[in-house]
């Protein structure tokens, strides 16, 4: 990036369909407790990719259309604010399209702190983005937007210059601390990039106080919701393990009722 993004007018947040809050921080830095502070202040937040979207986004990672055309379907689609990776990695190009808009920068206590979570997320992604094999017969990259998915991640640090998929999948070849300075490096880059005005370097710890004036709301009678991934990612981890495993057996166990039951019948 090559310095602070120019400020300009607010006339783009007087359109119906814009962009008016960027999360900005990398994945597992607090951001869907982010996203639910900023749903009970008004916003319609978009936290990673939905499965509808997730052919624009593949076709973006591949060089075959804009950040303008997934920024744009996702602001026509009804969403007001975006938190989380690869959004997260277009936060430049949010703000150049829409540059009004605020920039909240969800950081963790510690770079190793957020090492060690985003280890825990890249091993669900790679029990998720796994190809079917005899030792593992899994089908979840026979799922359309699943395959897409794991297109779009290659997105994922890339705003840093490094290689397509590095951050995501490739970090496991690299020495002790990588990780932690590609967390340091992109908040830097942030900082860098996003007017001071308009940037709110943020730990959810810290509740309302700060996010609310930041973004000229009213503080919520409702505590700031703190929601914690971990445990779930790490039970979707292996429920997927399983469910790669299992699905053969019961559709042998499937067909050989069906077969049994149309012998039946036909006695």
């Amino acid at each position: 990036m090559n310095g602070k993004v120019k400020k300009m007018d607010d006339s783009t947040l007087s359109e119906a369909n814009a962009i008016r809050v960027i999360g900005a921080g990398l994945g597992r830095t607090g951001t869907m407790s982010l996203k639910a502070a900023l749903e009970m202040l008004g916003y319609r937040t978009y936290h990673f990719v939905l499965p509808e979207h997730a052919a624009l986004w593949a076709a973006y990672a591949d060089g075959k259309t804009s950040s303008d055309d997934v920024l744009g379907l996702i602001a026509d689609s009804g969403y007001s604010a975006t938190c989380d990776q690869p959004t997260a990695d277009l936060y430049a190009e949010q703000l150049r399209k829409f540059p009004g808009a605020k920039v909240v920068l969800t950081v963790r206590d510690s770079p190793e702190q957020w090492a060690a979570s985003w280890k825990t997320l890249a091993r669900f992604i790679d029990v998720q983005e796994r190809s079917f094999s005899l030792s593992y017969p899994t089908f979840i990259q026979w799922i359309p937007f699943m395959r897409h998915w794991k297109t779009m991640r290659s997105l994922m640090g890339t705003h840093l210059g490094l290689p397509p998929g590095e951050l995501i999948r490739g970090w496991k070849a690299k020495p002790e601390g990588w990780l932690e300075t590609q967390y340091e490096a992109h908040n830097a880059q942030v900082c860098a990039t996003v007017p001071s005005e308009q940037l709110l370097v943020f730990n959810v710890k810290e509740g309302w106080a700060p996010l609310c004036p930041f973004l000229e709301k009213c503080f919520p009678e409702e505590p700031f919701p703190c929601i914690n991934e971990a445990s779930d990612i790490e039970f979707a981890t292996n429920a997927m393990i399983m469910i790669s495993y299992a699905w053969i057996p019961l559709v042998c166990v499937a067909v050989g009722s069906v077969h049994l039951c149309v012998k039946y019948l036909r006695q």
